[in-house]
Protein backbone atom coordinates (compact mmCIF):
# COMPACT_ATOMS: atom_id res chain seq x y z
CA UNK A 1 0.00 0.00 0.00
CA UNK A 2 1.54 3.32 -1.18
CA UNK A 3 -1.47 5.67 -1.20
CA UNK A 4 0.18 8.48 1.67
CA UNK A 5 1.93 11.42 0.38
CA UNK A 6 3.29 13.65 3.29
CA UNK A 7 3.18 17.70 2.28
CA UNK A 8 3.85 20.97 3.96
CA UNK A 9 0.80 22.33 5.27
CA UNK A 10 -0.73 25.74 3.19
CA UNK A 11 -3.22 28.17 3.70
CA UNK A 12 -5.50 26.12 0.89
CA UNK A 13 -5.54 23.12 3.80
CA UNK A 14 -7.20 24.67 6.64
CA UNK A 15 -10.85 23.51 6.34
CA UNK A 16 -9.09 19.71 6.29
CA UNK A 17 -7.25 20.70 9.29
CA UNK A 18 -10.54 21.92 10.68
CA UNK A 19 -12.13 18.71 9.69
CA UNK A 20 -9.26 16.94 11.09
CA UNK A 21 -9.33 18.52 14.64
CA UNK A 22 -12.94 18.42 14.89
CA UNK A 23 -12.77 14.73 14.50
CA UNK A 24 -10.43 14.37 17.24
CA UNK A 25 -12.98 16.02 19.48
CA UNK A 26 -16.27 14.21 18.29
CA UNK A 27 -13.84 11.18 19.49
CA UNK A 28 -13.18 12.91 22.62
CA UNK A 29 -9.89 13.21 22.05
CA UNK A 30 -8.38 16.89 22.93
CA UNK A 31 -5.41 16.74 22.02
CA UNK A 32 -3.50 15.73 18.49
CA UNK A 33 -0.11 13.99 18.47
CA UNK A 34 2.67 15.39 15.75
CA UNK A 35 0.72 18.42 15.35
CA UNK A 36 3.17 21.30 15.99
CA UNK A 37 0.67 22.78 18.41
CA UNK A 38 -2.53 23.14 16.20
CA UNK A 39 -4.92 21.68 18.57
CA UNK A 40 -3.19 24.86 20.91
CA UNK A 41 -3.05 27.38 18.30
CA UNK A 42 -5.69 31.03 18.37
CA UNK A 43 -6.15 30.34 14.23
CA UNK A 44 -4.77 28.63 11.49
CA UNK A 45 -2.87 31.51 10.18
CA UNK A 46 -1.41 31.88 13.39
CA UNK A 47 -0.26 28.13 13.65
CA UNK A 48 1.06 28.58 9.74
CA UNK A 49 3.29 31.55 10.62
CA UNK A 50 4.59 29.27 13.48
CA UNK A 51 5.65 25.87 11.76
CA UNK A 52 8.02 24.46 9.39
CA UNK A 53 11.61 25.09 10.02
CA UNK A 54 11.39 27.88 12.65
CA UNK A 55 13.61 27.00 15.31
CA UNK A 56 12.17 27.47 18.90
CA UNK A 57 13.76 26.43 22.28
CA UNK A 58 16.88 25.01 20.35
CA UNK A 59 14.28 22.42 18.24
CA UNK A 60 14.16 22.62 14.57
CA UNK A 61 10.76 21.03 13.59
CA UNK A 62 9.42 20.04 10.27
CA UNK A 63 5.24 19.34 10.19
CA UNK A 64 3.75 17.50 7.65
CA UNK A 65 0.12 17.04 6.74
CA UNK A 66 -0.83 13.24 5.63
CA UNK A 67 -2.99 12.94 2.73
CA UNK A 68 -4.62 9.64 0.77
CA UNK A 69 -4.02 9.96 -2.51
CA UNK A 70 -7.24 7.87 -4.07
CA UNK A 71 -9.66 10.70 -2.59
CA UNK A 72 -7.43 13.73 -1.47
CA UNK A 73 -8.69 13.52 2.42
CA UNK A 74 -6.37 14.09 5.40
CA UNK A 75 -5.22 11.41 7.24
CA UNK A 76 -3.10 12.48 9.84
CA UNK A 77 -0.25 14.95 11.17
CA UNK A 78 3.78 13.88 11.39
CA UNK A 79 5.90 16.03 13.11
CA UNK A 80 10.19 15.72 12.47
CA UNK A 81 12.56 17.06 15.15
CA UNK A 82 16.25 17.86 15.67
CA UNK A 83 18.50 18.31 17.16
CA UNK A 84 18.65 15.78 19.50
CA UNK A 85 19.09 17.84 22.42
CA UNK A 86 16.18 18.89 25.31
CA UNK A 87 12.47 18.63 24.13
CA UNK A 88 13.57 15.55 21.42
CA UNK A 89 15.81 13.68 23.78
CA UNK A 90 12.55 13.04 26.03
CA UNK A 91 10.31 12.99 23.49
CA UNK A 92 12.42 11.90 20.24
CA UNK A 93 12.68 13.07 16.77
CA UNK A 94 9.02 11.97 15.33
CA UNK A 95 5.77 12.31 16.40
CA UNK A 96 2.44 11.15 14.47
CA UNK A 97 -1.21 11.33 14.82
CA UNK A 98 -4.00 9.23 12.69
CA UNK A 99 -7.26 10.81 12.07
CA UNK A 100 -9.69 8.42 14.55
CA UNK A 101 -11.79 6.92 11.59
CA UNK A 102 -8.64 6.26 9.75
CA UNK A 103 -6.99 4.06 12.08
CA UNK A 104 -5.83 0.61 11.80
CA UNK A 105 -5.50 0.25 8.31
CA UNK A 106 -1.74 0.61 7.81
CA UNK A 107 -1.72 5.15 7.75
CA UNK A 108 0.64 5.43 10.83
CA UNK A 109 3.30 2.90 8.88
CA UNK A 110 3.17 4.19 5.56
CA UNK A 111 3.39 8.01 7.29
CA UNK A 112 6.43 7.10 9.42
CA UNK A 113 8.42 5.09 7.06
CA UNK A 114 7.81 8.59 4.79
CA UNK A 115 9.05 10.59 7.62
CA UNK A 116 11.73 8.31 8.08
CA UNK A 117 12.92 9.31 4.37
CA UNK A 118 13.12 12.73 5.45
CA UNK A 119 14.62 12.25 8.12
CA UNK A 120 17.89 10.69 5.70
CA UNK A 121 17.79 13.30 3.51
CA UNK A 122 17.87 16.16 6.46
CA UNK A 123 21.36 13.96 7.97
CA UNK A 124 19.50 12.27 10.41
CA UNK A 125 20.74 8.65 10.61
CA UNK A 126 19.49 7.16 14.15
CA UNK A 127 15.74 8.23 14.87
CA UNK A 128 14.57 8.38 18.59
CA UNK A 129 10.91 7.64 18.99
CA UNK A 130 8.83 7.27 22.22
CA UNK A 131 5.17 6.42 22.70
CA UNK A 132 3.23 5.00 25.61
CA UNK A 133 3.48 1.07 26.42
CA UNK A 134 -0.61 1.12 26.08
CA UNK A 135 -0.24 2.42 22.58
CA UNK A 136 -0.20 -1.55 20.69
CA UNK A 137 -0.88 0.38 17.28
CA UNK A 138 2.08 2.83 18.20
CA UNK A 139 4.84 0.41 18.75
CA UNK A 140 3.38 -2.19 16.14
CA UNK A 141 4.04 0.84 13.59
CA UNK A 142 7.54 2.17 14.84
CA UNK A 143 8.74 -1.56 15.02
CA UNK A 144 7.45 -2.34 11.52
CA UNK A 145 9.80 0.35 10.39
CA UNK A 146 12.67 -0.92 11.95
CA UNK A 147 12.62 0.21 15.53
CA UNK A 148 14.63 -1.48 18.71
CA UNK A 149 13.09 -0.89 22.12
CA UNK A 150 16.28 0.76 24.09
CA UNK A 151 14.11 0.99 27.43
CA UNK A 152 11.04 2.10 29.21
CA UNK A 153 10.44 4.99 31.29
CA UNK A 154 8.31 5.45 34.28
CA UNK A 155 6.71 8.85 34.30
CA UNK A 156 5.81 10.56 37.17
CA UNK A 157 2.32 10.18 36.77
CA UNK A 158 2.89 6.71 36.50
CA UNK A 159 2.56 6.23 32.95
CA UNK A 160 5.06 3.52 31.11
CA UNK A 161 6.95 5.24 28.07
CA UNK A 162 8.58 3.18 25.49
CA UNK A 163 12.01 4.37 23.92
CA UNK A 164 12.61 3.05 20.35
CA UNK A 165 15.53 3.73 18.06
CA UNK A 166 15.63 3.06 14.02
CA UNK A 167 18.77 3.67 12.07
CA UNK A 168 18.58 4.48 8.81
Amino acid sequence: MDDIELIFPKKENQSDAEEYFKEHIDFGENTLHGDSGLDNAKNYDEWLVNINGAVKKDICSFIFFAYRKSDNKMIGTINVRFPYEGYVRIHGHIGYGVRPSERRKGYATQMLSLALKKCKSLGLNKILITCDKSNIASKSTIIINGGILEKEVIEENGNIKQRYWIVI
